[in-house]
């Protein structure tokens, strides 16, 4: 049923991807409509008497932006079902009336949203990851020249640019960051040469060869699939020690046969102590949640021998390489450029997290010092020696 609830300054009410289940009425003070980016873009202002949510009433399945309190403020939520219930109430021409205006305001949001992030400074905004992926995959794909002995493909520095910001109004600067993470994991080349009207001056680029497309095309269709389909923030934002241990898992299974639907079978022990000397860290069988949280599943099967996990192989390897882009990706987002000379990060690359005889956090891995009643780091309850 419908009731009263009340926000502090600073406080969300609801986060953009998360489901709609509820309309809410503002009964006094002010919100902002926001999308949370690296720096908060706000969509819109809402003051008494406004509503959000309502366009989980025309079908929408979550929420396109985020609210958050910008006073203290009072809103009236009524539960989604019943709200449709109360319109299914309404005569004919009421309904005739109300179906348009909820289509009309669905597609001003998308426009506000839209000239809002075009604004937006950030390098390479989550709105348009997969078109700028999606540019510079098909820009190559189609005017690259392939070497049909080598399969690697080549194109012209001044087409590229032409073509990308000509066909898809790309920039070429961030088409050119985008080969630069390409160049990170050894999947294209910058070819540089001194100008020939100018033989003392610096070498500047003059074409790229790119290896293999199947990376900036997979990255492109992950992102477009889940971020336009509303997955929260948490799950499009890569977890490096998520990363780390998929990337054990794709190791230690690279000798195994699948079977005939592409699932292997890795003994549980064996991977746990694996993991373990590699990285230092104790693995926590309920991290496996966290996994899932990602939207890989590995699952835990019960034998005579012990526990096996059944995962695809080549969905996790998949995946892996995405987040290593997207990885790629948020650091170029917070520097501002991408160094193609940087090492990327490799989830492979273990630090370990305590030294030899040392303790960890069974929650977060966090090196402890001392005896602590509760980790400093997550607050985890920790078991007292004896």
């Amino acid at each position: 049923m419908a009731g009263t609830k009340t926000f502090k300054r600073g406080e969300v009410v609801f986060r953009e991807g998360d489901r709609i289940e509820s309309v809410y009425f503002l009964q006094s003070g002010q919100a902002s409509a926001q999308l949370l980016r690296k720096s908060p873009i706000e969509l819109m202002s809402l003051r008494k008497d406004h509503v959000a949510g309502e366009l989980g009433l025309a079908g929408q399945s979550t929420h396109s932006y985020t609210l958050v309190a910008t006073s203290d403020m009072a809103l009236i939520e009524m539960p989604l079902e019943a709200m449709k219930s109360q319109l299914e109430l309404c005569p004919p021409a009421a309904k005739k009336l109300i179906a348009p205006l909820f289509e009309r305001n669905r597609e001003l949001q998308k426009e506000l949203r839209s000239l809002r992030v075009e604004k937006d400074s950030t390098p390479l905004p989550a709105d348009q990851l997969a078109k700028t992926l999606a540019s510079v995959y098909h820009t190559l794909r189609h005017k690259a020249d392939r070497d049909e002995k080598t399969g690697q493909s080549k194109i012209a520095w001044s087409l590229f640019k032409n073509y990308v910001q000509r066909m898809f109004g790309e920039s070429p600067r961030r088409a050119e960051q985008v080969i630069s993470i390409l160049v990170k994991f050894g999947q294209a080349q910058f070819v540089r040469e001194k100008p020939e009207d100018d033989p003392e001056a610096p070498e500047e680029i003059t074409a790229v060869i790119l290896k293999d497309y199947e990376l900036l095309e997979a990255t492109a269709e992950f992102w477009q699939y889940y971020y336009f389909k509303g997955a929260k923030s948490d799950f499009l934002k890569t977890d490096e020690w998520v990363m780390q241990v998929i990337a054990s898992l794709v190791d230690q299974s690279a000798e195994l046969t699948p079977d005939r639907n592409g699932i292997v079978h890795l003994d549980f022990r064996k991977f746990v102590e694996t993991y373990r000397a590699a990285s230092g860290r104790i693995f926590n069988a309920e991290f496996f949640g966290v996994i899932e949280q990602k939207g890989l599943f590995i699952k835990r099967h019960p034998t005579d021998n012990g526990v096996v996990l059944q995962f695809e192989r080549g969905e996790c390897h998949r995946w892996l390489n995405v987040w290593m882009v997207l990885k790629e990706i948020e650091k170029w987002n917070e520097k501002g450029t991408v160094d193609p000379h940087e090492a990327a990060f490799d989830p492979r690359k273990f630090q370990k997290s305590a030294a030899a005889g040392g303790t960890a956090c069974p929650s977060c891995q966090h090196v402890l010092g001392g005896a602590p009643k509760f980790c400093p780091e997550c607050g985890c309850k920790l078991a007292q020696a004896a």
